[in-house]
């Protein structure tokens, strides 16, 4: 690990409590969910410390990291209250689109910027088709809001391919899979518990982000 990796680390670190302080406000302000400001604040700390080992070269660093961060939130949320509140991902794509825009013009130009969003777009609405067809089969045992999370998880990680949008996805059907099982055999939970799906569609992203984004896209 080299110097540059390290403050780099540090400071998305430093970042990262800013966030969890401001998503810890922002939750009991906005949408009325009390978040654990420490667990919220660590949660913000870990996520912005390892995106910043892997893409501290890269420009689109900056549109990772809120991307982290919304994550962040977003599954606080989802599992304080089971939903996702809709005006929560657009304020997170609100911001997002001009960072990634920006991101791909550094590293790329115009021509890059084009590429970008076009991948951004492309990626979006695959997410959330996946997500939609998904919902038109669960009749009823999938909320919409989880549809349109794939759609803007979809939008970030278009920018390496709509494989790594199905890939992201998959895993997070993993992970939700797991958690479930876990929750039957060991907590004892009746199959008809009703189980949070976006914080492991969230962690699903955010690992395929980590393990699969090409070479390309960071630098």
């Amino acid at each position: 690990m080299t110097t540059t990796h390290v403050i780099a680390a540090a400071a998305a670190g430093f970042g990262g409590i800013a966030a969890g302080a401001v998503i810890t406000r922002s939750a009991r302000r906005c949408f009325g969910v009390g978040l654990q400001l420490a667990l919220t604040i660590a949660s913000c700390v870990v996520v912005a410390a390892l995106l910043a080992l892997r893409f501290h070269h890269s420009a689109y660093l900056a549109p990772l990291l809120l991307f982290g961060w919304a994550g962040v939130v977003i599954s606080g949320v989802d599992l304080r209250t089971h939903l996702i509140p809709t005006r929560l991902l657009r304020a997170a794509a609100a911001v997002s689109v001009p960072l990634m825009c920006a991101a791909a013009a550094i590293e790329g130009g115009l021509a890059g910027m084009a590429r970008a969003c076009a991948a951004a777009a492309l990626g979006g609405c695959a997410g959330w088709a996946m997500l939609h067809f998904v919902w038109l089969g669960a009749k009823g045992g999938l909320g919409y809001g989880d549809v349109r999370l794939a759609g803007y998880l979809g939008m970030h990680l278009g920018l390496g391919g709509l494989a790594l949008v199905l890939r992201g996805l998959l895993i997070g059907f993993a992970i939700a899979a797991l958690v479930g099982a876990v929750g039957v055999v060991v907590l004892r939970r009746g199959t008809d518990y009703r189980f949070a799906l976006g914080p492991s569609l969230v962690a699903g992203a955010l690992a395929t982000v980590w393990w699969f984004m090409p070479p390309a896209l960071t630098g």
